[in-house]
């Protein structure tokens, strides 16, 4: 049973931070074949559950929207509007770019898709990486290959670094 949780864990961190599940795994005292395979399945189903959740935000939730708006009691719509004109004001008064997202701009201006599946696994997170793909890169066919690809890679190259340095 305390393996399962130690497993659980190391895949719930790898599904969301995936660089930083690897330290994590070996501060359990899992040994690395166990650490790979767990940081692997937790990326893998972590891109593939993200990327689903977010293409369904990004298409879906357009179409369902004006019923929901339809059918909305008329005190909520009020307060809906007041909430909608306080966040235009606060959107026009704000600061537009934020370091981060300055970082996130700059990657897909100068490496395009290259970057962000590069970049997703170990600077980037695994939802920002599964967000960025299916708002700009859901046509290409072969992302979600390449972001597979990048997740198996980054999680060898991560255990085998980690291991020397955190071997117990």
């Amino acid at each position: 049973m305390e393996f399962m949780f130690k497993y659980f864990n190391v895949i719930a961190i790898a599904s969301v931070k995936f660089f930083w599940a690897t330290p994590y795994a070996f501060l359990f005292h899992l040994n690395w074949v166990e650490t790979f395979v767990m940081i692997q399945l937790g990326g893998l189903l972590g891109f593939l559950f993200f990327y689903a959740f977010f293409s369904f935000l990004l298409k879906e939730l357009k179409l369902v929207w004006p019923a929901v708006y339809y059918i909305t009691p008329r005190i909520f719509k009020v307060r809906f509007e007041q909430w909608l004109d306080e966040r235009r004001y606060r959107k026009l008064t704000a600061n537009k770019f934020t370091r981060s997202n300055k970082m996130i701009a700059r990657i897909r201006r100068y490496y395009g898709m290259p970057g962000i599946v590069f970049l997703t696994p170990i600077l980037l997170s695994i939802p920002v990486g599964a967000f960025l793909g299916t708002k700009y890169f859901h046509h290409k066919r072969s992302f979600i290959p390449w972001m597979l690809l990048s997740i198996f890679s980054w999680g060898g190259v991560s255990v085998l670094l980690f291991s020397t340095f955190l071997a117990h």
